[in-house]
């Protein structure tokens, strides 16, 4: 977590797959990440359809298409804070904040690790059933989600040099 903490900023591109239990074929989308010290977390989706979703600090800005952005304090939703959590705690290396929200089970080494995080709060858990983030030295690679309801999305990431 120490590596992962030092590093200022990282850009990546993704692959997204969604599963959801209504579909026979999983749902794929591609696009950018970036991630700022010590909150800031955009992720872009190029194909098949634009959107951006941006988190700074507790807010984020979901912009669909043409569409006005939606912008919603993360502080009011806990559920959805828990799943960006999941996510920015990780690349933030934040072990402390990771602790107050989930249950954290790390196994592996720096050639590769991987952090089961359950969700600790009643309503969350409701959403997330467990968040999988694995990677190598001070690199995400794989975010895996599960929601509790059984749908699955995997995002895999390649940090861009």
């Amino acid at each position: 977590m120490a590596g992962l903490a030092i590093v200022p900023e990282r850009r990546a591109t993704f692959q997204e797959t969604r599963r959801f239990a209504a579909l026979d074929q999983p749902l794929i989308s591609t696009g950018h990440l970036l991630y700022r010290r010590p909150s800031y977390l955009a992720k872009t989706t190029d194909w098949p359809q634009p959107e951006s979703l941006v988190v700074d600090g507790g807010r984020l800005v979901l912009t669909e298409g043409n569409a006005p952005p939606r912008v919603l304090d993360l502080g009011g939703i806990p559920e959805l804070r828990t799943l960006v959590d999941a996510i920015r705690g990780p690349l933030a290396g934040d072990l402390t904040a990771l602790r107050r929200a989930f249950t954290v089970t790390a196994t592996g080494d720096a050639g590769g690790w991987i952090l089961d995080l359950m969700p600790l709060d009643a309503r969350a858990a409701r959403l997330l059933q467990r968040a999988q983030v694995s990677g190598r030295e001070t690199e995400v690679t794989t975010v895996r989600l599960v929601q509790a309801n059984g749908d699955e999305q995997q995002m895999k990431i390649r940090p861009l040099s």
